[in-house]
């Protein structure tokens, strides 16, 4: 550890990101950068310290000028062409090592010549590239709409290729982010390194109950809606727990459905229980990674996943679990008759765990690729 207190002490260090409204999967990555450098300043588009975790709240955090308009935490989505200017806005000038922990647009900032600067990515903006056809007929935008929102995504993309090439050292979370950096940014990642994920440490459950779990389904790229019309039309149990932008909508469809269970906030205790007693964990959507499912598989809880994104990474079919190949219900329905059909050996699935890291294995990690 001791190229850490190198850094640490020596260098000036400063982490990027873009929000910080919830301890979702990103900020689990920004936890464990910020583990590593424990003087680090912390940048933010925007965000609440409340919602932080411990070990975050100990960092100095400053927002931008966006956070500081009211109630922007109900409508920060639609802010999304002011997200390029206000990162840029941010002075680094004084720092010497430079990390962006990025889903949109943190690896735009502007550094110091003489500075280092990392990317993590978690994501190229998707609903930019390649999901933006998804992100448009799931959100449904009107005419007028599609319109401004596609005139400004000219310039996003623009933007976007541009500030790629701002980063010195490039690391995704995934070989699947991987692929997209290289298609859409035009070059190539420097090291894969998988995100932290804390694995189940109880007994694996032998006897399951009759219910399917997913977790926080509720954004386009993730189709909680497909998900939600196949339990409504099949009837199988489903729980789904975690938050996210069409959460309430959905729920408001689907509440009439007796075999459907929206969950409201669990806790950490309560989410290894939903997921260790579960028959299968669903995966309907394109995930950059997935740290549900490791989370899932870790329980020995077999997964039924989409067959695309970051899954193919994490599931070994007919071990693990099952995929299926199209968003049609009839092709979801086949996967999971076979689902069903399967004998699970739980204990088996809790072994097979494949490229994944412990939140210590992503710290090092990270630490080795600084050295090089």
């Amino acid at each position: 550890m001791g190229m850490n207190r190198e850094i640490t002490t020596k260098y000036k260090v400063a982490i990027i990101t873009e929000s910080l409204w919830k301890m979702a999967g990103a900020n689990k990555v920004l936890e464990a950068l910020a583990e590593v450098f424990p003087q680090a300043d912390i940048y933010a588009l925007f965000g609440e310290k409340d919602s932080l975790s411990a070990s975050l709240k100990k960092h100095n955090i400053y927002y931008s000028f966006l956070n500081k308009v009211p109630f922007i935490k109900y409508f920060y989505r639609y802010t999304l062409h002011l997200w390029p200017m206000a990162v840029e806005q941010f002075d680094l000038s004084e720092y010497d090592l430079i990390i962006s922990n990025t889903s949109s647009v943190s690896h735009g900032v502007i550094t110091p010549p003489n500075s280092k600067h990392v990317l993590y990515i978690n994501s190229p903006m998707r609903y930019i590239w390649d999901l933006q056809s998804l992100y448009f007929d799931v959100v449904k935008f009107g005419f007028l709409k599609r319109v401004a929102v596609r005139f400004l995504l000219v310039f996003s993309r623009m933007w976007d290729v541009v500030a790629a090439q701002r980063g010195r050292i490039l690391i995704s979370n995934s070989n699947f982010t991987a692929k997209r950096v290289e298609k859409y940014w035009d070059r190539k990642v420097d090291k894969v390194i998988y995100p932290p994920v804390n694995i189940y440490r109880g007994k694996v459950q032998a006897k399951r109950e009759n219910y399917y779990l997913a977790g926080a389904p509720f954004e386009p790229n993730k189709r909680g809606d497909f998900l939600l019309k196949c339990a409504s039309e099949i009837g199988f149990n489903i729980k789904i727990m975690g938050t996210g932008s069409m959460r309430k909508g959905l729920k408001k469809k689907y509440c009439k459905f007796k075999n459907i269970e929206i969950l409201d906030w669990v806790s950490e205790k309560e989410k290894w229980e939903l997921i260790s007693n579960a028959k299968g964990f669903v995966v309907a959507g394109i995930e950059d990674y997935g740290i549900f499912c490791v989370e899932a598989l870790s329980c020995g809880t077999p997964v039924l996943a989409y067959k695309g994104g970051g899954s193919v990474e994490l599931i070994k079919e007919n071990i693990t679990g099952i995929f299926f190949d199209d968003w049609e219900v009839e092709d979801f329905k086949k996967a999971l008759d076979r689902f069903e059909n399967k004998k699970w050996d739980y204990m088996e699935v809790a072994k097979n765990l494949i490229n994944m890291n412990s939140k210590e294995e992503f710290k090092k990690e990270i630490e080795k690729i600084l050295v090089e």
